[in-house]
Order: structure tokens, then sequence, then C-alpha cells
């Protein structure tokens, strides 16, 4: 490649300008890789560290602008204007930028913020809720600690993660000092806005906010005692809290930041506990509380399936799904260098936190190598283990069976891996802007059936929520997980002990159904079925039937698109 090729040069800088056009780019570098010297030619480096070196530029410009995107959208006018001292803490409660009134009021217990940058804080307990909060351990909605010591409370955001770089990246929480006074109550015309209460509890809730005391409050309202807890207690379950401190939080939280911009949010809570590295697993549970529980682990990219959409049959059948989020996705902290193999410990953890033993894996998508190397690593973690449209191990790939996207990402990769990572940083912002048109470009090359899932509104704007929910820490690790499939796993699948059911599609254009055929003939123990003209995103048609044969349950009625499955025999 000579410096003058105007055509890819101005292509990488064009998309670096326009993330949203970067199929173009990946269809253009793709086509340089085959114009190259092969690598064993003294010429082929030279080549590979010019265009390395352009790309590098490029995604320079691209995070700086992405940066201040970035930090527009989180310091917008209403974080600049407020006048209580507002902090922005890194992964270790540094603090990072403050304003002008932190600088100012800071200076001595019980809050004090020293000269280095670090945040002295006096009350213990309170300290350790705001650890609690940056950890992620108490989710990702905005939250108000109190000090039992002192008059002091802090409103706490958790931020999502930016994939631009530099210090906007290193942002998790965002915290404002509120002291005595200077807590601002919400009226109660506001709180019955925000909120789906009535007018006497909004009132009620105004004074809880603003005094403390619910007996003060009921005398202030001339309504006895009882009336008040009746009504805090309508108010609680209307709002799915369970606690009068829940309340007041989640009011006076939406008081204070309800005009910013909406983040990713989910009607079903995040859970998550902290492992004994001080790491946060996080998990979402759908279905009957108290039903057979079952786990389950999500696509690449953690996005499909939305689990909200069998949410009445997961209760019909008594079940208890229990959707694992892998590190780095949601709130489970990242793990570098992290491999399929590492996961299992985690998983462990989780089911005595659970206290559940030996429950069954339904595992879907990119989640099935977390499955399949936990199953075989730890026999006795699950009793049985299902896999839908699973990945699998790169020696059972076959590569020349791609879809046209994800055959110029591995093209890229295989002329050298830091071109694919420099491509798919300017891919994952123009995703993120842009989604409908990255899936739009991407159903030109899948089957009908999936053409079909992509094509209804319902569901992809399900993806795209559900897709945004999940890079809460940023969407890199999707490029890390792409990585970590591009060599061996390191694990003998042949050890796994217990039942597998394996169904892949045959029009998978992904995953192709040889690639499936192979990495089923491979396990021991497996029951493998394929399904005529169905391909990627199957799930939603057959996950009922799926579950029922895994799970042994009672026949289900006929999938959402009107069609039974039949049973197929297994080759193997």
């Amino acid at each position: 490649m000579q410096d003058d090729n105007d055509d890819l040069i101005g292509k990488i800088y064009e998309t670096a300008l326009s993330p949203d056009d970067w199929v173009e780019l990946l269809d253009t570098i793709t086509g340089w890789t085959y114009t190259t010297p092969p690598k064993d030619t003294p010429d082929a480096p030279v080549h590979v560290e010019r265009l390395i070196g352009h790309l590098e530029r490029a995604v320079r410009g691209s995070s700086y602008m992405h940066a201040l995107e970035d930090r527009t959208q989180l310091l917008n006018t209403m974080y600049d204007r407020m006048p209580w001292p507002m902090l922005m803490l890194d992964q270790e409660m540094h603090v990072m930028e403050c304003n002008l009134a932190a600088r100012q009021t800071l200076t001595r217990e019980p809050i004090t913020l020293l000269p280095d940058g670090q945040l002295r804080v006096a009350d213990r307990e309170l300290k350790q809720s705001l650890k609690r909060v940056n950890d992620r351990a108490g989710g990702r909605h905005t939250q108000l600690l109190t000090s039992r010591h002192a008059a002091v409370t802090l409103l706490c955001l958790p931020v999502k993660k930016s994939d631009a770089g530099g210090t906007i990246s290193r942002v998790r929480t965002i915290v404002w000092v509120l002291a005595g006074q200077n807590v601002v109550t919400p009226s109660p015309e506001s709180l019955k806005a925000i909120f789906p209460i009535t007018h006497a509890e909004s009132r009620l809730l105004h004074l809880l906010c603003k005094i403390g005391n619910l007996n003060q409050s009921a005398a202030l309202l001339s309504i006895s005692v009882h009336t008040a807890r009746a009504q805090i207690k309508s108010a609680m379950a209307k709002l799915d809290v369970n606690s009068q401190v829940q309340l007041v939080s989640q009011a006076m939280g939406h008081a204070l930041v309800q005009t910013a911009p909406p983040g990713a949010t989910s009607p079903i809570p995040e859970r998550t506990m902290t492992l004994t590295d001080g790491r946060v697993l996080s998990w979402f549970e759908y279905g009957d509380p108290t039903g057979r529980p079952v786990l389950t682990l999500d696509n690449l990219g953690g996005a499909l399936p939305d689990h909200r959409l069998f949410e009445t049959w997961y209760r019909e059948q008594g079940l208890r799904m229990i959707l694992i989020v892998r590190p780095g996705y949601g709130l489970s902290t990242a793990r570098p260098e992290m491999e399929f193999r590492d996961f299992s410990p985690d998983i462990r953890a989780l089911c005595r936190h659970l206290d559940i033993e030996r429950p069954p894996m339904a595992a879907y998508c990119g989640g099935g190598p977390y499955a399949l190397c936990s199953a075989a690593m730890d026999p006795d973690l699950f009793d049985r283990l299902g896999l839908l449209s699973s990945t699998v191990p790169i020696e059972h790939f076959e590569l020349d069976k791609l879809d046209p996207i994800h055959a110029m990402f591995l093209r890229i990769f295989r002329k050298d891996p830091r071109l694919f990572v420099l491509v798919g940083r300017l891919a994952l912002r123009g995703m993120q802007r842009s989604p409908e048109k990255y899936f739009s470009r991407l159903a030109k090359s899948l089957c009908p059936e999936d053409q079909a899932v992509l094509g209804n509104p319902d569901l992809l704007a399900r993806l795209i929520e559900r897709m945004k929910l999940s890079h809460f820490q940023g969407a890199r690790i999707i490029i890390d997980e792409y990585l970590r499939m591009q060599h061996p796993w390191y694990v003998d699948l042949s050890q796994i002990s217990v039942p597998v059911t394996y169904w892949h599609g045959e029009d998978d254009r992904i995953i192709s159904i040889g690639s499936a055929r192979s990495l089923a003939a491979s396990l021991p123990n497996v029951s493998f079925r394929s399904f005529p003209d169905q391909g990627r995103f199957m799930i939603y048609k057959v996950w009922k039937a799926f579950l029922t044969e895994l799970l042994e349950l009672s026949s289900p009625e006929e999938s959402p698109g009107g069609t039974a499955f039949p049973a197929l025999t297994s080759p193997f």
C-alpha cells in the first residue's frame, strides 16, 4: 500500500468523522487485504504498519469527538448549575473532577476533599455505602445515602462507561453532597407527576422527604399514624420498594435528576452479589420466584433474548429463570484477559449465594462457550446442559460459510489482530450511534427467518434496548469476546458428564450447521437437533419447545410463528 492511496486513507478518516458508515470501511480494508503482499514477504509488515498508523490516528480523532459528545451528555447544564458540591469519582473513589462549590465547601468533616483528589468520609458506614454504589453492587439507579451521624446526604448517580477513552471513560459515579437545609424536597405535584400515586400519598411523601418522621408528617396533615402508614405502604407497593428509606430515596433522587438525559433502564431489577475477590457479579430473574431454578446465558453482545416476552409462560411452568450477566456486561465487573474456562467459579459462587444445587443450564449463542467449559471443568455444577445456536470452538468453525460482515472481520483479524481492534472501535461507535442501520445491513446477509426477526419493529426495539442496557460498562467487551473466540478454549469438552441437549438452525449463516454438527460429534451424551430454514435468531420461535425438551416439561403451545417443530433424529 502507498501513502497516496487516497481511496483507502480517505475512507479511514471519513469513517472517523461519520462512524455510521463503518461497514463501507470494513469492505474497503477487506479488499485491501487481497492486494497486499503475503505475510512472508519482506514488504508485508511495512504495508500493514502504514495502515495501522492511519487507523490509530483516525481512532484517536474519533475518540476525542466521542469524549466531547459523552461529556456534553453527562455534564449537561443542569449538572453545572446545581449549587451543591459535585464530585466525579473513578473506580478507586478518587475525585477526578469537581465543581467550584466542592472546592469551596468540602474543606472539613464530615466530607473533606483533599488537594490530591482523595475523598475523606468521616462516617465509616456512609463511606462503605458510597463504595458499594461505586462498585456497582447497588445497581445502576440513582441512590440517596444519608449519614446517621452527621447532617450530610449524598446523591449518587452511577455513570454508564464511555468507550471514548481518556478521562471521561474513567468516571464511575457522580456524587452531589447535600447538607442539612440544602436538601431539596420535591413538591407534592411533582411527586404525583413522576410516580403513580394518589394526591394524599404525594402530600405525605413530600412531608416525609422534608421532615423524615412519619408521626410528625401525619400530625401536620391531621391524619392518624395508622392512616399514614397505610398510605406509605400503598406508595411503596406502587414504586416496588421494600422500605421507607428506599421510598424517600427514589423520591429525592427523581426530584434532582428527572431532567437529566435518561439512561438505559430495565423494569426488571439487575441483582448483584460481591465475590470473594471484590468483583461484582449480577443477574436477572424472571418467572416464578419460588419455582424451579434454571440458569441461562445470553448471546455475544448480551442482548438476546428478551426474557420478558416469556414471563407469563415461565410462571405457568413454575420456572425461575436466572440470567447470569457475564463479566464486562451490565453491572458484572469486567475481567481483563478472561478466558471461557474462567467463568465456572463465578457460576458456582452464584449458586451458593442463591442456595441452588445442580441447576439446569440453558445457554444461547455466545453464552455456549462459558456453559460448555463450566460443565467440563466442574462436573457437579449442572445436572444437564442445553445449547441453542451455540458458538463453537475455532477448530469446528466452517470459516468459508460466514456471513459477509463477519467474514470481513475475520479476514482483517487474520491479516493482523490490531487491524481488527482498530476497525472494531470505529464500528462500535457507529453501532451505538445508529444501531438500526447496522442491523439493517446485517439482515441482508442472513436467512429469511432471521430477516423477519430483525424486521419486526418490536423485537428490534427490544434488541437495541437490551444492547444499551448490557453495555453499561462500555461496548468494548464485544471486541474482547470476539478475540476470545479466535483461539482454542484449552478445555477438554469430552469430560462433560451431564446430558446435553443441542439445537441449531440449518440456515444459520454465522455459525454454520456443519460447524454445529462438528461440535456435537465431539460431545458425549448429546442429543442434537437441526431445524430447516431456521437461523441465528430462531430462539424466539423455539425457546419454549427447547426448554420443554431440556427440562422435560409438559408440551408447550405452538410457537409464536404458528408452527410446531417436529422431532428430528440426531445423527450422533
